[in-house]
């Protein structure tokens, strides 16, 4: 047997009562339908939200990217900036190298002093050939699809909409900008261990300069040179192995080049005796001196008092007996005098 819902309307006036009868089915179809539509209502104002919010946030984001874009074209004109200067840079730090004799200038070729036409040239054009540009665009568009949350749409499709692909425009612009950082990472690189090389070359010439005993040790006039003579003890034809300078008792012997003392003290023959390595192989030696102003192991440099004039040892006068020794050989001191 149906059910039925009654419905009593009594009017104002005593005209009788009227009652109508509803089925129970129209009031529950009518109940869920609704239901239903507030149901609907309750979802397409949550989407409609959603997308106010969508658009807001696309507005943010194409707002960050063409400031981005600014930013990357303003440090693509600071890096061709950069660019030049390290050319300058490069071409500075070889014009030095031919200076300082590391090297050739290619004169006899007739060539200017530095062929400027080798000079350092970072080419930025065509970077989307570079092998790297693919990898490194790839990572990029990996990074922005995770900081957006849209990883595993591109793991599947490698694809993207064309909603998020306006916050990946500009993948490409940073590979490019990496490429050019890392080109000019090495040429930098390459510019610091030339000038390092060419920093130590200069050390080396400056302590070689140091070292090279260009100094007459004491004042006074050359007794007797480098070379074959008669010997004053025995007669005989003999090897003289330096210079003897005449001067006063106790004239300063001052060192020509910077040196370690190896030996100071008396031997036999020489008298008071000094000898100093200057580094390089080259030695010198100071003889017949009347005192000594230093000891082993010190170290000394040019003009350093090491001794002062006398006549100890087989000498027939007061003088100093200067010798130079390159590896061990004596050589001629008047070669490396320059004062």
């Amino acid at each position: 047997m149906d059910k039925y819902y009654t419905v009593m309307i009594i009017p104002e006036k005593a005209k009788g009562v009227k009652s109508i009868r509803i089925p129970v089915g129209i009031v529950r179809s009518i109940s869920f339908f609704i239901a239903l539509l507030l149901i609907l209502i309750t979802i397409f104002a949550y989407d409609y939200w959603k997308i106010l919010q969508q658009v807001y946030e696309n507005k943010h984001l194409t707002l960050e990217n063409r400031q981005l874009k600014e930013q990357i074209q303003l440090f693509q004109l600071k890096m061709n900036s950069l660019s030049d200067d390290l050319s300058r840079i490069n071409l500075f730090e070889r014009k030095l190298r031919v200076i300082t004799g590391l090297e050739s200038n290619n004169l006899e070729d007739g060539k200017p002093f530095l062929d400027t036409s080798s000079e350092l040239k970072l080419d930025f054009s065509n970077l989307e050939e570079n092998p790297l540009f693919q990898e490194m665009k790839t990572n990029y568009d990996k990074k922005i699809a995770t900081s957006l949350g849209l990883e595993k749409s591109y793991t599947i499709t490698k694809e993207w909409s064309d909603l998020a692909r306006r916050s990946f425009a500009l993948s490409s612009d940073f590979a490019k900008f990496d490429i050019q950082y890392l080109k000019i990472k090495e040429v930098i690189s390459s510019i610091e261990e030339n000038i390092n090389n060419l920093d130590q070359y200069l050390l080396d010439k400056a302590s070689f300069l140091h070292s090279t005993p260009t100094l007459l040790p004491a004042q006074g006039w050359i007794t007797s040179y480098f070379g074959q003579r008669i010997s004053p003890y025995s007669g005989k034809l003999k090897m003289h192995e330096g210079i003897d300078v005449g001067a006063p008792y106790g004239t300063s012997i001052v060192s020509p080049a910077d040196g370690v003392v190896t030996f100071s003290g008396e031997k036999a023959g020489f008298g008071k005796f000094v000898q100093v390595d200057h580094g390089y192989g080259i030695e010198t030696i100071y003889a017949h001196s009347q005192a000594l102003f230093v000891k082993s192991g010190e170290k000394i440099k040019r003009g350093s008092k090491l001794a002062a004039v006398g006549n100890t040892g087989h000498s027939t006068g007061p003088h100093l007996h200067y010798e130079v020794r390159v590896n061990g050989i004596a050589v001629d001191p008047l070669y490396f005098i320059l004062e």
